[in-house]
């Protein structure tokens, strides 16, 4: 460090000195620094003390010209160096201003100062680390409302890069959203909005909410604005994997049929159409047992296309307990190469049902069937059937395995009464002829059966979810109207089951009343099954929203959240499952991690 001092301050005080006749000591601490050492003129030392007095002690006036020349060379020693040592002022001058500095700091901050070493070591809060947040921008829906304006500024607090959508933004105040977030102005209701929005987006997080308990209202926001932003989502992330070479899309469905197309159309048949004994019959290869069977005369069953390109299986089951299936097996691999079922979690069909149950069958290359029953009812509907809720057929079977697909079937079963039994149930109730009418004409609405499959596709796999979705749990609220309520539900469950079926990776989150307090102080419930009554606040919501970005435990779930409470004492069965927010470990995992996935 150099020090530059002024010569003529101390010059104009030693020519002072010297014309009273007196020396005046110098008022700081002398400096400990070696006697300079008597040597002849080629000591360097030597020269270098006579170097620092030639730089010091020049006299500007011509007094002290004087003076130094008149005064003996030997009188030098007489003079105290280390007292006006500039590098020893230098050092004293810094180390006084050190101590002032942190006392001074002591009374006015709680904060510490560190050296570099401690700098160097300090920790970094584990509430603040997030090491995906530098190559993550996260699309946050609803950034003005209760929980967005806490999750914006989780966000940016971690390094995420923000995106912001709202409607209007001459409303909002300039605090409400900080200068770093990219808005996007507009509507959710508005496709071309959304794809805007999306673009160069990570991850989705949708937490707004329509203004008012209107049809046109919930229908835009609650139901159509999740499904513009799903599908520009999806759209999204199919040009950035085409832009990186890649054939197929991460996020995209895996068709396994698709009756617009004459390839499926000529592969799918009826399988099978008898009793379940000559089912068993056919499955061991007893096939003249199956064959001579009355069930295959007495029930009839087709497979046909309609003008609508859909697979239209139909037919009548008049034995009890007959079974019809119609089915295909599976070419291995994609037409671009890739493998059609391996890596996925399960299938979704879009069919138009008659009310009645079938029967989903996947079959393996090893000859195990699995199967999952779903409910249809009357139109179109989207059914969502993840591999564990597949059944194996017989006990001793291994886990169903996706790569090993090689055959899809659809199957029907009357599994009402025979006549026998309504007899029997005639008589045991005392049913009159009108009550057995109406048995007898249920009993022939389940003989008929008709289903209208358009396509059957593999739900892609994942690790982490693409888009959260901030619902609301279902039970009733204080201030607000029942049948306000009844119809928010049943548009935000719209919502729900529009991104369930889209291929993209979710968590959805069914909070109570919301409340705006802070957060972090109190225990929360996590839960499923629409039994939670407790409130929570904003600002949970928020943070639960954040840690769920990242959380592979909590994909493709859905869960209500709460404060905790203790149970009814009527409901034994329900089990409290409450954690604590704590900013030094991600509770969410431990929270969610016993909850039922693709809920």
């Amino acid at each position: 460090m150099n020090v530059h001092l002024r010569g003529r301050v101390f010059g104009e005080r030693s020519s002072a000195s010297r014309s009273h006749g007196s020396r005046r000591p110098f008022s700081g601490a002398p400096c400990r620094v070696p006697p300079v050492r008597s040597a002849g003129s080629d000591d360097p030392e030597t020269q270098n003390v006579e170097a620092l007095k030639e730089k010091f002690f020049r006299a500007n006036s011509s007094e002290g010209a004087s003076s130094s020349q008149n005064t003996p060379k030997d009188s030098a020693s007489d003079i105290n160096l280390n007292a006006i040592n500039p590098y020893e002022l230098g050092r004293q001058a810094r180390q006084a201003f050190n101590d002032v500095w942190e006392q001074l700091s002591r009374v006015t901050s709680p904060t510490r100062s560190f050296i570099i070493d401690d700098v160097l070591q300090v920790e970094v809060d584990a509430d603040f680390q997030a090491p995906q947040a530098a190559y993550t921008t996260v699309l946050v829906v609803g950034a003005t409302g209760r929980v967005g304006r806490v999750l914006v500024r989780k966000l940016l607090l971690r390094g995420y890069k923000v995106k912001a959508l709202f409607r209007n933004r001459a409303g909002v105040s300039k605090d409400a959203i900080p200068d770093s977030v990219e808005v996007v102005e507009g509507d959710v209701g508005d496709m071309e909005t959304c794809q805007k929005a999306v673009q160069g987006v990570s991850k989705i997080i949708f937490c707004a909410g329509a203004r008012s308990a209107f049809t046109a209202d919930l229908s835009r926001v609650e139901e159509r604005g999740v499904m513009n932003m799903v599908k520009a989502m999806q759209d999204e992330i199919y040009r950035r994997a085409k832009r990186s070479g890649a054939k197929f899309s991460p996020v995209a469905k895996r068709e396994l049929a698709d009756f617009n197309s004459r390839f499926h159309q000529a592969r799918w048949d009826v399988t099978f159409v008898g009793t379940a004994e000559e089912a068993a019959a056919a499955a061991e290869g007893r096939r003249e047992d199956a064959d001579n069977g009355y069930g295959s005369r007495l029930n009839t069953a087709e497979a046909v296309i309609t003008e609508d390109n859909n697979l239209l299986f139909e037919g009548n089951l008049t034995t009890r307990g007959a079974i019809a299936e119609v089915g295909a097996r599976l070419p291995p691999t994609l037409p671009g190469g890739e493998h059609r079922t391996a890596g996925t979690e399960g299938v979704v069909l879009r069919v138009r049902g008659d009310a009645h149950s079938y029967l989903c069958i996947l079959e393996t290359d090893d000859g195990y069937r699995y199967g999952a029953r779903f409910p249809t009812r009357e139109g179109y509907l989207t059914v969502r059937l993840p591999y564990a809720a597949f059944r194996s057929e017989y006990q001793g079977q291994p886990p169903l395995d996706p790569a090993r697909l090689v055959g899809v079937n659809l199957r029907y079963e009357n599994r009402r009464s025979g006549p026998s039994a309504a007899a029997a149930l005639r008589a045991a109730k005392g049913l009159n002829t009108r009550n057995m009418n109406e048995v007898a004409s249920e009993q022939a609405r389940d003989q008929k059966f008709s289903l209208e499959v358009d396509w059957i596709k593999a739900l892609p796999g994942g690790t982490e979810p693409e888009f959260v979705l901030v619902s609301c749990a279902g039970r009733s609220r204080p201030g607000i109207d029942p049948s306000d309520l009844r119809k928010t539900i049943e548009a935000k469950r719209r919502g729900e089951e529009n991104l369930r079926i889209s291929g993209l990776g979710y968590t959805i989150i069914r909070p109570g009343t919301l409340l705006d307090e802070p957060g972090g102080y109190r225990a929360l419930v996590f839960d499923q099954g629409d039994r939670i009554t407790e409130s929570i606040a904003a600002a949970d919501v928020a943070d639960i929203c954040l840690r769920a970005l990242h959380e592979p435990e909590g994909r493709n779930k859905t869960f209500d959240v709460c404060y905790e409470y203790q149970a009814d004492e009527n409901n034994a069965l329900y089990e409290l499952v409450a954690h604590v927010p704590d900013k030094r470990n991600n509770y969410l995992k431990a929270a969610v991690a016993s909850l039922a996935r693709n809920t």
